[in-house]
C-alpha cells in the first residue's frame, strides 16, 4: 500500500529522543515507528471496546447465573445434594476455560466476580517454606 498522506507532529525534545531511540533500536525510521505505534494503539482501543461490550454481556449473564445458583441452592439436585461440592465436570470446565484465557481476561472476570459480591476461585500456588 502506497503511503501518500503526510502529517506533521510536534514533539518536545524528550519525546523525540525517546521515540528516536526506540525506532533506532528496532532498526526502523521514526516515522515507521510512530505509525506502528498508532496502529497498535488503535488495535488496543478496539480490543478494549470489545472487552467492555463482553463484560456488559457477561454482567447480564452473571446475574442470570447467580439467580440460577441461588435457585439451585434452594432446591439442590440429586447430584449435588450429597456434598454441595462442585461436580467433576464443573471443575474440569473451569480449569479448561482458565487454561484457554489470558491473564488479562482472568483479571477482568475476577473483578466482575468480586463486583457481584462473590468470592473468586483461586488456584493455590506451591506451598512456601518458612525458615
Amino acid at each position: 500500500m502506497k503511503l501518500e498522506n503526510w502529517v506533521r507532529v510536534r514533539l518536545n525534545e524528550s519525546q523525540m529522543l525517546v521515540y528516536a531511540a526506540e525506532a533506532e533500536a528496532r532498526g526502523i525510521p521514526i516515522s515507521t515507528y510512530l505509525r506502528d505505534r498508532l496502529a497498535s494503539a488503535d488495535l488496543m482501543r478496539e480490543e478494549l471496546t470489545s472487552i467492555r461490550a463482553a463484560m456488559i454481556d457477561m454482567g447480564e449473564t452473571m446475574d442470570e447465573l447467580r439467580d440460577q445458583v441461588a435457585e439451585r441452592l434452594v432446591a439442590p439436585t440429586q447430584e449435588t445434594q450429597d456434598t454441595g461440592e462442585p461436580t467433576a465436570i464443573e471443575i474440569e470446565t473451569l480449569l479448561l476455560l482458565r487454561a484457554l484465557s489470558g491473564s488479562q481476561n482472568r483479571q477482568m472476570v475476577t473483578a466482575e466476580i468480586e463486583r457481584q459480591g462473590l468470592k473468586p476461585f483461586r488456584i493455590p500456588g506451591p506451598p512456601t517454606r518458612s525458615r
